[in-house]
């Protein structure tokens, strides 16, 4: 059930109608209850399980609570992340030992065992493991109560999209479950935003650049580059503005949720960026891995060793491909190699008065972002590998050069004749207008997200800004949005 679906409007307004209606005292046990029958959209069968994960993770809790040892709060993390494992990455292992070995039953585990991946299994693992590990470090919080917990694991808005919620983020919502004016225009304006992002943004740059990645042995280098650049957009707009429509349902139902992104693509740095991208994600990455590993306190090699694990355990939990773990390992490698230059070395890499230096480092990370797309957002290994290799060999015309002054010329000829053109030329890329439009879009939210003292000062006129712009808003979806696909994160 996507939030920009008919099926989540119905099944919101119900909602919405009702939590208001019904007397406070019973808000939360509603909430929980739409929160089960949210999952169960998506399969009866793995409401089951989820319902089940999440009892035993508050048995677990209570135990934790009441004995805080390493053996309770080692077997829970352990159990939690055999669950994850077993349903995401079985087949991924198992592709490995076949890769490895060549051994023919590894190669048809796929066809022997069918696992069907539980929603939102990424997020809540990571949820519940926070819980657990919070708790243990901090045994003396208040216990939580069963429907309570309940409610923290299966709180439907930011079930398949995250922010990452911890334990100190989502109760204290629970004490302030009355309408409030302020949050009500909060909510629309991130609803809004969250829309146009993904319908006006992402979904034209996914159909720019689908057939480039599901053929890149066909397109030209700059065409193999500039996915890259495309994705980036894609991915953010997509990204945030699944972010934005969460945070927009949660505070509709009075509860406030933290920011997941702050213009990332103005970072001067790759430490930077990935404290404005994903936020939830790197600092969970950083709690309860980087830290318990040593963090920066056990030497440099040391430290740098800790980036890159972290960094490829987050490209891990992404999804289980070789492609991932390649995109984790390229950003630890970056963060690791400028704690560096800057630590050990001594090097200014990030410029902080020069304007143009600045905005030069900027478009530098960018880049290098962007890169890392192409790692991301490809189909498979090989894929990836064919992506790469293009991009220094498919130059235009190079087919063509290649057959020229050979016997085979005549072929090039030949071709002319079904066309305008020779068919021996690589695939160029099409419509890249769209990039000019949605940059200056992405470039517009950015700067929302950058300067919101500047836009604060409009928010006086909430009253009629926020029907004006729903007005705007709906217009522009009825006219310009296109057939897009679901989430990029929905299945994460």
């Amino acid at each position: 059930m996507l939030f920009n679906s008919i099926p989540f409007l119905i099944f919101f307004s119900v909602v919405y109608l009702f939590y208001w209606a019904i007397p406070k005292e019973f808000r939360k046990g509603f909430l929980l209850i739409a929160g089960i029958s949210f999952y169960a959209y998506f399969s009866l069968a793995l409401t089951v399980h989820f319902l089940v994960v999440i009892s035993i993770n508050y048995l677990l809790y209570r135990k934790i609570h009441v004995t805080p040892t390493k053996i309770w709060i080692g077997l829970t993390v352990s159990l939690n992340l055999i669950n994850l494992g077993f349903f995401k990455y079985v087949y991924f292992f198992s592709k490995v030992l076949a890769d490895v070995t060549s051994y023919p039953f590894f190669q048809q585990v796929p066809n022997i065992i069918h696992i069907a991946l539980p929603l939102a299994i990424s997020f809540y693992t990571f949820q519940v493991i926070a819980a657990a590990v919070d708790t243990y470090r901090n045994p003396k919080e208040k216990t939580v109560k069963v429907e309570d917990y309940f409610l923290f694991v299966a709180f439907f808005p930011v079930l398949i999209a995250g922010p990452i919620m911890r334990m100190s983020d989502f109760f204290p919502n629970l004490d302030k479950l009355t309408p409030n004016k302020e949050k009500m225009y909060r909510a629309s304006y991130l609803m809004m935003s969250g829309l146009v992002k993904k319908v006006l943004v992402a979904d034209p740059m996914s159909l720019t650049i689908s057939p480039v990645f599901n053929s890149p042995s066909d397109y030209d280098s700059f065409s193999l580059f500039i996915a890259g650049v495309c994705y980036s957009i894609q991915v953010f707009s997509d990204f945030s503005g699944l972010t934005d429509m969460a945070r927009s349902v949660a505070l509709y139902l009075g509860f406030e949720t933290p920011e997941n992104f702050k213009a990332p693509f103005f970072s001067t740095s790759g430490r930077e960026l990935w404290k404005r991208w994903h936020i939830t994600l790197s600092f969970w990455l950083r709690d309860y891995i980087y830290f318990p590993l040593g963090g920066s306190k056990k030497g440099e090699i040391r430290t740098y060793l800790n980036l890159i694990i972290i960094m490829t355990l987050g490209g891990f939990w992404h999804g289980a491909d070789y492609t991932f773990i390649c995109w984790g390992f390229y950003w630890g490698v970056i963060l690791a190699g400028e704690r560096f230059l800057e630590g050990k070395l001594g090097l200014k890499l990030t410029p902080e008065k020069n304007k143009f230096l600045i905005v030069l480092k900027a478009m530098i990370v960018f880049v290098l972002f962007s890169i890392s797309g192409l790692m991301f957002r490809s189909n498979n290994a090989s894929n990836m590998l064919d992506h790469f290799h293009g991009i220094f060999t498919h130059f235009s015309f190079s087919l063509e050069r290649m057959l020229v002054g050979s016997t085979n010329e005549w072929l090039v000829t030949a071709t002319s004749l079904f066309g305008e053109g020779s068919s021996f030329k690589y695939l160029h890329i099409e419509n890249l207008e769209r990039i000019f439009y949605t940059s200056f879009a992405v470039l517009f939210f950015h700067h929302i997200q950058y300067y919101p003292e500047f836009w604060i000062k409009i928010r006086k006129h909430d009253v009629w800004l926020v029907p004006a712009f729903g007005i705007i808003t709906i217009f522009l979806l009825a006219t310009l949005s296109q057939d897009g696909g679901e989430f990029i994160y929905y299945r994460f």
